[in-house]
This record gives C-alpha cells, structure tokens and sequence, in this order.
C-alpha cells in the first residue's frame, strides 16, 4: 500500500518523473528507503551520498523511541532497530514520516522531515455506504490478529449495546475471538483487500480502540480507521494522534476513552442512521481530501522535486 499506490500514482501522473524497484549498479537521482534501515542500508545510503545521490528514508514506525509497556508481542523495538533508525534518519537528506508524531520524534535528528500519512486506493473503498435504520448494526473492526487484544478494553462497552454485530477481519482467527463472543455477537472474515471491500459494505461503523500505553501505539497511523471511513462508515476511536487529527478534520467520527464513552458513542450510532449518515459522509470526504493516493502521491512528488532543486 505505502510503496506501490504511491509508486504507480507516481509513474502514471509525472511525465518527467519514473520509479522502479531499486537494482544495484544503477544510477537514481533519488533512492527511497522504506523501512529498510539495518547496517547494510546504511552502508549503501553512504555510498549512494558520495556519488550524488540524495537519500529518502521513509520511517513508519516509531523505532526511535522505546518506553511503555508493549503488551503485544512483536511490536517493541529493539534496540538495534532504535539505533539503526537514528542512524539512517541522520544519514538521510530527507525523512518521510507517516505519522505527525514520528515526524515530530525525527526531526531531533533531522530537520528536514514531511509527514505524509498512510494512503488507500478510493478506486477500490469507493462504493459508499447508505446508512438506513436496520434490526442489527454491524461494527467493524481490522487488523493484525494479535492487535485484537486491544478489544478487551471495551469489553463492558461491548457487552452492554443492544441491536449490534461485532464483525473482524484479519489475517487469522484472533486468539481473543471466543472471549469477544461471549459479549456481543462476533463474526470473522480472512482479510484480503477485495473481502474488505466487500464487508465494509455491509457494515455500519468502523471502530479502533487502542491501549495508548507506549510509544509504538502513539505513532501508528490512521489507516485502521480510514479503510471504513472511505466508504462512508462513521469512526469510533481512542484518542491516539493520528486518530485525532483524521476525525477531527470534518467530524467523521467520535473520538473517546472511557468504558462509558465507548458505550454511548457506539448505541447513539446503533440508534441513529441519519447520524451515522452524516458522520459517514464526513468521513468519506475526509479520505478522499486527506488520505487518496491522489492527495499523498501529489505530497511524495513535491518532497522529491525539491531534493533536485
């Protein structure tokens, strides 16, 4: 997602601008690395320096900064991969960051520094929900299967609606499926882009809580969030920043923290389709001006021109 829409918006839309995949022994003007940061990146960042040229690192994730408590496995840093992002940020000539957060943590050790978020293909989330009173509203919910954990701390918010479906989609069964099913009823789907199309279509809101609780969680990005906005579903989520700053935007969503404001925000959209219509139109706009391949691949171009200036 972060490398290929960008990279095909770039090469479908700049008549003067082409990208490929990076071969060795090639002459760039510009090499971008993605997260890709260890000592032999490094090593080839220097050297493509010394011969002219300039050096992008893309960092999305928040390796830089090691504090909290990180509950779920795989998502703390080392603290190799600390010292490998601050190195490749000072090597960099420019860092891309996907979150305002990350971007304010690499600029300690590199001023020159542009947030561009995550992004989706609104060719694919394009069909937007029309939001009717229905008996049995569907909340949607993505992610990583571990990253389920999270729903835990809604559980009493959960148990307590009425009228309302639990619907997740990941990459395998969550390990916390069972216990969720015994709140509100839950249902599973295998994540691919097309099924989550498809699913965003039949369900209603699009939920993220999260355990701000360490540094990983604060500079995650929205995209958790954006997929369902994009077709129109209004988002219920934890105040982390990116989150923030997506519903803040126009109001296409609500953001919240306690078990309480968990439970009210979600049965208040249960109750109300029209609400949900216009938080879901909210939330769609706010994709399509903030968040479309469109808008981020424009953002990437303007950060690559001016390396050549």
């Amino acid at each position: 997602m972060r490398v290929g829409n960008n990279a095909r918006w770039l090469n479908e839309n700049s008549r003067d601008w082409w990208n490929e995949i990076y071969r060795p022994g090639r002459r760039y003007d510009i090499v971008v690395f993605f997260k890709a940061m260890d000592a032999a990146c490094q090593t080839e960042a220097a050297r493509l320096r010394s011969r002219g040229t300039r050096v992008v690192f893309d960092a999305n994730v928040n390796y830089y900064e090691i504090w909290g408590e990180y509950n779920i496995e795989g998502t703390q840093p080392t603290p190799t991969q600390q010292q490998d992002a601050v190195a490749m940020t000072r090597e960099a000539d420019h860092v891309v960051a996907d979150s305002s957060y990350i971007a304010e943590v690499a600029r300690r050790h590199n001023p020159q520094v542009t947030c561009i978020p995550d992004n989706l293909d609104i060719n694919l989330f394009r069909r937007l929900k029309p939001h009717v009173p229905v008996g049995n509203v569907r909340i949607a919910w993505s992610g990583v299967a571990k990253k389920a954990d999270h729903l835990l701390m809604i559980r009493e918010a959960l148990a307590g609606l009425r009228g309302a479906e639990l619907v997740l989609v990941s990459d395998e069964k969550p390990a916390v499926l069972p216990e969720l099913g015994g709140l509100i009823p839950t249902r599973f789907v295998r994540y691919s882009d097309t099924a989550y199309a498809r699913v965003l279509q039949g369900c209603d809101i699009i939920i993220s809580p999260k355990r701000l609780i360490n540094a990983y969680e604060m500079g995650h990005t929205e995209y958790k969030i954006t997929l369902g906005m994009a077709v129109g579903l209004p988002a219920v989520a934890s105040p982390q920043p990116s989150y923030v700053e997506a519903i803040s935007y126009a109001g296409g969503g609500l953001l919240v923290e306690t078990s309480e404001q968990w439970r009210a925000a979600l049965q208040g959209l249960i109750d109300d389709a029209g609400l949900r219509q216009d938080m879901g139109e909210r939330a769609a706009r706010t994709v399509r001006e903030r968040y479309a391949t469109s808008v981020t691949g424009a953002a990437y171009l303007q950060v690559l021109r001016g390396l050549l200036r």
